[in-house]
């Protein structure tokens, strides 16, 4: 199961996030500060999937934990866009925590939240 494709590609799908952070969200890569002149959204996994929820000696679930940031020069952007991304996070079930910080010397506002989630099993129906 590829989690970080499947997060990625629901935030192109969404046309707020598309039009905010087009060419701007990645992943494993942090833009430096001196490039950051429009939104940019950065998913990071903090652990790989964990085999959660066992039935019948076999497990049913990937626990999932991932940290995505929205970095961006206009704290009211910064919120609005990391507010779509927890409703995108939502429909795949993820819960989030929230850490936010401001950067005086760059200008920049940091919106890191992680989001814990779990996701059941594509592949049961091959067991």
């Amino acid at each position: 199961m590829d989690v970080l494709g499947m997060i990625y590609n629901a935030f192109i799908a969404d046309p707020y996030i598309k039009e905010k952070a087009s060419g701007r969200i990645k992943y494993y890569e942090f833009p430096g500060t001196g490039d950051v002149t429009a939104p940019y959204i950065i998913i990071d996994p903090l652990d790989v999937p964990l085999p959660k929820d066992f039935a019948d000696d076999t497990w049913l679930t990937y626990d999932c934990l991932y940290q995505i940031e929205v970095w961006s020069k206009n704290r009211t952007n910064t919120r609005e866009l990391s507010k779509q991304i927890g409703k995108v996070m939502w429909n795949f079930g993820f819960h989030q925590g929230t850490a936010n910080e401001w950067d005086e010397e760059t200008g920049i506002y940091r919106d890191a939240r992680r989001y814990r989630g779990k996701l059941y099993r594509d592949d049961l129906d091959t067991l």
